[in-house]
């Protein structure tokens, strides 16, 4: 591995990488997680919000053990990871409601804050929405959809915003950023993952007034969150679908994806063709994304 590099905003010299090496070698009767725990605290290496860069860490030990710079101890293997069935133990949400906007204002885009209200929001997404549930990994924010009707307050649809796709050439050429800057920057983007609205939810335009609302206040659910604002938001629209939404919610489309999987680096795992609609944040988008980030922070945000 080439030094200096960055991950994010971190820059990673010769004395980190010795001190990573030696760290390894001095506690290589350690668990994996010991040792990046030992790491991220003596680099130091930490989020905005004081916690340890884990995963991260993780992630970079795994690629310096496959260059041949370091050797892991064994995986410790007596913890049974959580089952995706687990995860959806709570009850899907079920509604049928025709209205108008008008009908159900003021509308409410909610955070996900509790474990049971997770488990609904797993649930619903698993039984509603057409390519399922999929636990988020890295830095990400759930919703809940709220209208207003006469039996009170009802959840009438769901949202997901997450990590940003590592490479979109489309994308790039849009924001006409170099290599470096998205990998020190593309943090502050943020994909919307999912966008339900419920299958028995017929109100015009509900979809495009939640995306607006949505990017009125993920700034500051994410820095509360997180410890920095995002500045773009990125989504990917199925060939069968127009994104009339995203349009009508001031969109932009700025291309297509290449049609390969999120983590497929040699071509292997086709998928279908995506339309890539960004919508930026901030008037002066281009100059606050390549802005100094704080310290700690990078794309692989846990």
């Amino acid at each position: 591995m080439d030094v200096p590099f960055w991950i994010g905003d971190r820059k990673f010299d010769q004395a980190d990488l010795e001190l990573i090496r030696l760290t390894v070698r001095r506690f290589s009767r350690f668990s994996r997680q010991e040792i990046t725990a030992t790491l991220c605290e003596n680099l130091p290496w930490k989020a905005p919000n004081g916690r340890l860069k884990m995963e991260a860490c993780r992630k970079l030990l795994l690629q310096l053990e496959q260059d041949g710079l370091v050797t892991l101890p064994p995986l410790w293997r007596h913890k049974v990871r959580q089952s995706v069935h687990e995860e959806r133990k709570g009850t899907a949400i079920q509604l049928e409601l025709s209205a108008s906007l008008r009908d159900v204002s003021p509308v409410v885009v909610d955070p996900v804050t509790t474990a049971q209200e997770r488990e609904v929001w797993n649930a619903t997404m698993a039984a509603h929405h057409p390519l399922g549930y999929r636990r988020p990994i890295g830095a990400h924010q759930r919703y809940f959809i709220r209208v207003q009707t006469n039996g009170g307050p009802q959840i009438a649809g769901l949202l997901l915003f997450g990590a940003a796709a590592k490479v979109l050439a489309d994308r790039e050429r849009w924001i006409d950023w170099t290599p470096e800057e998205r990998t020190r920057y593309r943090v502050r983007i943020v994909n919307n993952n999912r966008f339900l609205v419920l299958p028995g939810v017929r109100i015009p335009h509900l979809a495009s007034h939640v995306l607006s609302l949505a990017a009125r206040r993920i700034r500051a659910d994410w820095s509360a969150r997180y410890g920095y604002a995002p500045v773009l938001l990125e989504t990917f629209v199925e060939p069968e679908h127009a994104g009339t939404c995203y349009r009508a919610a001031n969109w932009i489309l700025v291309g297509q994806t290449a049609g390969r999987g999120r983590q497929d680096r040699y071509s292997q795992y086709r998928e279908s063709v995506k339309a890539i609609w960004m919508y930026p944040l901030l008037r002066d988008w281009r100059r606050r994304l390549v802005e100094p980030l704080p310290q700690g922070v990078d794309p692989c945000d846990e």
